[in-house]
């Protein structure tokens, strides 16, 4: 899948009409001298096929057309993904609305819309219903975000076909993305300070002090990565109380999966760093269940993390019970059988690593016939790094890979030691590359729709933190009263003011919800109580029935034997067995969204704050006794009526 032999002088921000006339230029005078001159290719004496005298191209007719061909193919193959979108991969952000206005507002008869959307857009339009389908394609909305997404995706996929992205070029990202996602985050950040958050309905007196930004209430990605560490410090004081053993587990993929590999020779099979993510999630999933079936327990932080040349790999921050670690790299290494590394705890800086294994296979593994490294920095598909917590935290050493490509602050930098010992003259510097790196990564992430971390092997705790923690009641239910103290911290009702410095226990409040997963021992048999969201039907925006946030809900999850019947394939013979069967019982639930609330343009806040309070009366004129006597009435003859007018209805 390379492009030519020599290398690309132009970069990203050249645009795809000038990487696409370049690339084919360099393949012109690669083919052209694979042709004439294979031994020597320095030496063709033409560089395109306009070169080629007159009077030779009766003699070279045939070795002519095979590299026209070939030049076409070539062409072709570096667009092809993108389908009938290919000539718009350098469009601006006004051609993209100009397109999808266009396309929302094409009339073609019954499915042949559907059919030609799905064709354009190389994927299923989503909905319910046909109905559903049917609105979106009439929505320019619609149009311009899958016209965005599917333009960045595909562009992206072309530099990499070209080699742009790689290790000694453009890192993680092109640069034309890069910019692109810098752009998108100003104007994201000046929409968010020109738009305020006012009550669908407000009462009279109320709201005297002013509608809030989005940027004022929206939180910061510090504050998320810090309430993260902080469960995940959590995370780490329970397994030492268990005594469990703490370890990171690095996978990545295949060669074929690199697009622009730094060693070796390049086997691309074409795919996009998405479709990698999804198939390591894929046997990451399969994994997890084969332990479960197997009574293995684990808990942990997910961290993706991209290879320079954009492909990704996983860090996985592993809690586990000691006797199971023979059956979980076995069970890992059915899934990523290229060689296992195990590598000994080592103190900072040590360059000997001794007592490192190497397994070329799985069977190696079981077998114990592993050998040393031959060089410290060998690699292998999988890699176990066992933790010494004498050495470093548990907590630390997770919350260190996602730090190093996210820009959390330097405070928190500073608590896991993310830049380690320098000298004076180096942290600024250090500082300046690791921002650099975060913009890079979190624009890649934003381009492949792929999450920086996640919590596994736990319950999901850190949305029920934070709704909790918003609650200003205690509610009525004692297992979830108790939950709200955990998470506020105190047991006084009423808001928790801006850094007051009020802080809740996480550590109690996992232990509340069911501990970790890697403590169990065996397959679980104990009822589960876990939390989970409490929804309100509620309808989009193009009339599908959906479920709405609106608070929390306690859940207890227990296996019951139940009953099953069956029939015999050979003998037709009727027959019962018994089964397991996952039932669900709601012990108790809270609202925690007691506000709905409207975006409104700041510059028209009045406006909107006016309509709250009309939107206020009218719902409160419709509940006085005078309206309900009214409804009653009408509803009493109507149904008289109805009944008069068909007989057959009593």
């Amino acid at each position: 899948m390379s492009s030519s032999p020599s290398s690309l002088r132009l970069n990203s921000r050249a645009g795809v009409t000038a990487l696409l006339d370049d690339a084919c230029q360099r393949q012109e005078r690669h083919l052209l001298a694979l042709e004439f001159s294979p031994l020597f290719p320095e030496d063709c004496p033409w560089a395109s096929l306009a070169d080629v005298p007159a009077e030779r191209h009766k003699q070279t007719q045939p070795q002519l057309t095979r590299v026209s061909q070939a030049l076409a193919d070539y062409r072709a193959s570096l667009t092809a993904t993108a389908g009938e979108l290919a000539a718009w991969l350098d469009a601006s952000d006004q051609d993209v609305r100009e397109v999808a206005l266009r396309y929302a507002q094409l009339r073609l008869p019954g499915q042949q819309k559907l059919a030609w959307a799905e064709r354009r857009l190389r994927t299923k339009i989503p909905g319910k219903t046909v109905e559903a389908q049917w609105a979106r394609l009439n929505d320019a909305r619609f149009w311009r975000r899958a016209i965005r997404v599917r333009l960045l995706r595909e562009r992206e996929h072309f530099y990499l076909r070209l080699n742009l992205v790689g290790r000694g070029r453009e890192t993680y990202v092109s640069d034309q993305q890069l910019n692109t996602r810098a752009r998108q985050l100003r104007q994201q950040t000046q929409w968010m300070q020109d738009t305020v958050l006012v009550p669908r309905y407000l009462e009279v007196g109320e709201g005297t002090e002013g509608p809030l930004t989005l940027a004022q209430v929206a939180s910061s990605p510090i504050t998320r990565f810090a309430k993260l560490y902080t469960f995940i410090k959590a995370m780490d004081k329970i397994a030492q109380a268990e005594g469990l053993d703490s370890a990171i587990l690095t996978f990545t993929l295949e060669p074929e999966w690199h697009p622009n590999p730094s060693h070796g020779t390049n086997s691309w099979n074409g795919a996009s760093p998405r479709e990698g993510h999804r198939l390591m999630a894929q046997r990451w999933q399969s994994i997890l269940r084969d332990l479960d079936r197997a009574g293995v327990g684990l808990s942990g932080l997910r961290v993706v993390e991209p290879h320079k040349d954009a492909c990704a790999h996983w860090h996985l921050w592993l809690l586990y019970r000691p006797e199971v670690e023979s059956r979980l790299l076995t069970t890992v290494m059915q899934y990523f059988p290229v060689k296992l590394r195990i590598r000994a705890p080592s103190a900072k800086g040590q360059i000997e690593h001794t007592d490192d294994r190497i397994y070329a296979t799985c069977a190696d593994f079981v077998a114990g016939t592993g050998r040393a490294p031959t060089h410290a920095k060998e690699g292998a598909q999988v890699e176990l790094s066992r933790i010494d917590r004498s050495i470093s935290s548990g907590a630390s050493y997770a919350m260190k890979y996602l730090l190093k490509t996210v820009d959390a602050g330097d405070k928190l930098s500073q608590e896991v030691d993310l830049f380690g010992n320098v000298i004076e003259t180096e942290p600024q510097q250090r500082r300046s590359e690791h921002q650099a790196t975060a913009k890079r990564v979190d624009a890649y992430r934003s381009l492949w729709g792929i999450n920086a971390g996640q919590l596994f092997g736990v319950a999901k705790c850190l949305s029920a933190w934070d709704e909790l923690r918003r609650l200003t009641q205690p509610p009525a239910h004692a297992a979830l009263r108790e939950l709200w103290v955990l998470a506020r911290g105190s047991d006084k009702p009423g808001r928790i003011p801006k850094n007051a410095g009020q802080r809740g226990n996480p550590r109690a409040f996992l232990e509340a919800l069911g501990g970790l997963a890697a403590c169990r021992q065996g397959k679980a048999k104990k009822p589960k109580v876990s939390i989970e969201r409490l929804t309100v039907p509620a309808t989009n925006g193009y009339g599908e029935a959906i479920r709405r946030a609106k608070g929390l809900s306690l859940v207890r999850r227990e296996q019951v034997r139940v009953k099953k019947g069956g029939v015999a394939n050979d003998t037709g013979e009727i027959f019962q067995r018994s089964g397991q069967r996952s039932v669900k019982t709601v012990l108790a639930s809270v609202v925690t969204r007691l506000t709905e609330w409207v975006l409104s343009p700041k510059a028209s806040s009045s406006f909107a704050m006016k309509a709250a309070q009309d939107r206020a009366y009218q719902r409160d004129a419709a509940q006085t006794p005078t309206e309900l006597g009214r409804r009653a009435r009408q509803h009493f003859w109507s149904t008289l009526w109805s009944a008069w007018e068909d007989p057959s209805s009593e």
